[in-house]
């Protein structure tokens, strides 16, 4: 798992690393915006179909919250809406 993880990282940071050879700082501004936006996009569709699937798993809103960095039992469920 560990290994997977490290390789998602890296991953990540060879995309950030290739914004910044942009030489243009305009272009380098308009990527990076971009980049976020789909990277936000992204990691909420990720921790909510994580937290769906916690919850499948019998766990509670409260102990995916608690595996969520520790917010409410609220907050858990609201990730699973996408929110």
């Amino acid at each position: 798992m560990a290994h997977t993880l490290d390789t998602a990282v890296a991953h990540v940071a060879d995309s950030l690393n290739a914004l910044d050879t942009i030489s243009d700082p305009i272009e380098r501004y308009q990527a990076s915006r971009k980049t976020a936006v789909v990277v936000d996009d992204r990691l909420r569709g990720i921790r909510q179909r994580i937290a769906l699937e916690l919850k499948a798993n019998g766990k509670t809103w409260r102990e995916i919250g608690e595996i969520m960095d520790g917010v409410t039992a609220q907050r858990a469920e609201q990730i699973s809406k996408g929110k």
